[in-house]
This record gives C-alpha cells, sequence and structure tokens, in this order.
C-alpha cells in the first residue's frame, strides 16, 4: 500500500533543516526550521515557517519572535514545537483525517525528549506519532540493507549532531555522536571573525565561508557584508578563506574521533566488512569541501558519500513507514 494512501506524514526535523514528505518522491517542504510569532495583546499567532521565517531573523520589531525549535535535535521549546508540527501537518495531510507521523529522531535523545516530542506532535493533530532513530532512517533513505549480518557504516552529518553508528542484523551495534557539526562550525567562524577581525557576521554568512573553503586547495578570498565591531557601522569586508583552514580542520578532526569511537566499541568481527565496503557519508554537512576526502585519509576505508544527502533521512522514514514490519525489531 502506497504511502500517501495511508494519510501518512515523513519529517525529518532537523536542527537547521526540517523535510516533509507523503511518499518517497515527492517532497513537500524543504526549508529551515524555524518560525515566527507575533505576540500581541496576550494572544500569539504563527506569522511564517520554514525559509520566510528565517528571512525576518534579526530584522523583527519587538512583538514577533523569530524560533528554532529544535536544539542538537531535540526540543528547545515546547509549545513552539507543537505550533510549528502542527504547520506541517497541515503541509503534509492529503485528507482531513489525523495522519500517521513519522519523525527521525538522534539516537541519543533521552526518554524525557522523546516523550515531549511525541506528545508535541500529538497535540499538534497526529492520529500517532513513530519516532524513527536516524541511524536507521539514514540507512534506509541510501539504500543500505541493514537486515543481514554484513554489518553497515552510516555516518550521519547535520547540523546539529553528527552520528556514527554500525547496524548489523536489523540493530544497532554501537553508535557514538558529537554535537560540534554543522551549527557548531558556523558559530566558531562567527567567533573567529569577532576576536580576530573584529567585525559581526549574520549565521548565513558563516555558513557560506564553511562551505565555500576547501582544506586540500589554496583558496579566494570572499567579500561580506558585516558589522564593524569597532564602531558599529556596516561594512564590506573581504576575508581569507585560508584563515578558516584550521577551523575546520579542528572540526573534521572531531568528526573522525567520533567515527574512531564507534568503530573501536564494535567487536573484531565486524573489522573486515567494513574493510570491504567502508562507511556512508549523508547529511547536510557531508557536502562540506574536502570531508569525504580527509576521512579517507584518515581512517584508511572507502567514504561512500550519498547523491542526495539532504534527502536521505526523510526519504528513509517513508520507506521505514510503508515496510515497519521489517524493521520495528531493529527499532
Amino acid at each position: 500500500m502506497a504511502l500517501f494512501e495511508r494519510n501518512d506524514i515523513a519529517v525529518d526535523l532537523g536542527t537547521v533543516n526540517t523535510i516533509v514528505r507523503n511518499n518517497t518522491d515527492d517532497v513537500l517542504f524543504c526549508e529551515a526550521t524555524c518560525i515566527a510569532l507575533e505576540n500581541k495583546y496576550g494572544n500569539t499567532r504563527t506569522l511564517a515557517i520554514g525559509n520566510n521565517a528565517k528571512k525576518m531573523l534579526g530584522r523583527t520589531p519587538q512583538e514577533i519572535s523569530v524560533i528554532n525549535p529544535i536544539l542538537n535535535g531535540a526540543i528547545s521549546d515546547f509549545e513552539t514545537t507543537k505550533i510549528f508540527m502542527q504547520a506541517l501537518i497541515e503541509k503534509g495531510k492529503t485528507g482531513s483525517f489525523a495522519p500517521k507521523v513519522g519523525i527521525s529522531i538522534p539516537q541519543n535523545l533521552t526518554q524525557v525528549e522523546r516523550h515531549s516530542l511525541h506528545e508535541a506532535t500529538m497535540l499538534a493533530g497526529a492520529k500517532e506519532v513513530l519516532l524513527i532513530e536516524d541511524p536507521f532512517s539514514a540507512s534506509a533513505g541510501v539504500g543500505l540493507d541493514i537486515s543481514t549480518s554484513r554489518a553497515k557504516m552510516i555516518i550521519d552529518a547535520g547540523g546539529g549532531l553528527v552520528e556514527a553508528s554500525i547496524i548489523s542484523l536489523g540493530g544497532l551495534v554501537t553508535s557514538a555522536y558529537t554535537k560540534e557539526a554543522g551549527d557548531f562550525i558556523d558559530y566558531a567562524i562567527m567567533e573567529f571573525c569577532r576576536h580576530n577581525k573584529n567585525i559581526g557576521i549574520s549565521k548565513d554568512v558563516a555558513n557560506t565561508i564553511k562551505h565555500s573553503i576547501n582544506i586540500f586547495s589554496d583558496n579566494q578570498s570572499i567579500n561580506v557584508g558585516a558589522k564593524n565591531l569597532v564602531n558599529g557601522m556596516p561594512i564590506a569586508y573581504e576575508l581569507q578563506l585560508n584563515d578558516f583552514k584550521n577551523l575546520l580542520l579542528n572540526s573534521m578532526e572531531r568528526i573522525k574521533r567520533t567515527i574512531l569511537e564507534a568503530i573501536h566499541e564494535a567487536p573484531p568481527q565486524i573489522a573486515p566488512d567494513l574493510i570491504e565496503d567502508g562507511a556512508t557519508l549523508t547529511g547536510g554537512l557531508a557536502l562540506m569541501q574536502g570531508l569525504k576526502e580527509f576521512l579517507e585519509e584518515e581512517l584508511k576505508i572507502a567514504i561512500h558519500l550519498s547523491p542526495n544527502p539532504l534527502l536521505d533521512i526523510s526519504k528513509g522514514v517513508c520507506l521505514i513507514m510503508q515496510n515497519y514490519a521489517d524493521y520495528e525489531q531493529g527499532l
């Protein structure tokens, strides 16, 4: 039975971006995990979600708040998350009936955090909520067969977390994570500019810088709009991208250590599978220049970059919801 015929909704609720599907082929929503709320005369109303809300960040009057309801994969604000999920459900459902909602979550979420997300989604209008851990969603999305005894390694590099997991026989063998992910790098770039260049830049500019640098080559300069922290005035500033290489290398080194942590915890029987098959890299941070090559060089195993790293998890949620009985034991 096709997913949309059951009125199901699959959600990749990421720290940076949220993706919504009601089938494996079509993406209904792929925008920033952001919501703009107006609080006036004691009443709260939603002004925008996604990219339209993100555009308001830092530009709003006092009565308007722009909020990211997810921090490092977990709820940062319960009421805001409920409102955000209501908007997503309205975008995703195909009829008037309350839908079943599948949400991919980080493997390290506590039971309290899982319960909060489950409750917020139920209150937002879901008939049933399935919480599916990211390693399984990502594996299904990239097309790995995790049902056999041959171990598969998946590295999900996102905005809030980088998770490295080894899966065999439909279950998690080992897993490790670090919060030094995409958002962490953006904020580190912002702090570098603040302390070393005396300029303030936005997170969007920091993200552009992050994706413009290649640690294996000489980089050009980049012109950015910034705030002069000496006199408070706007300034057009030329940054040398090579100045940020060590910062990115430090973050890549932390990601490498996280992967090694997952490998070191695995039994020796896993080693031949990793040597022959390597690992699959997915998630938005997977698109950072040089990350795949750095990991291959340092780990001495093949790193396979997914063709659609931003969309793998949401596709995987769809596939798991369609064939839940095949995955239920591992989940």
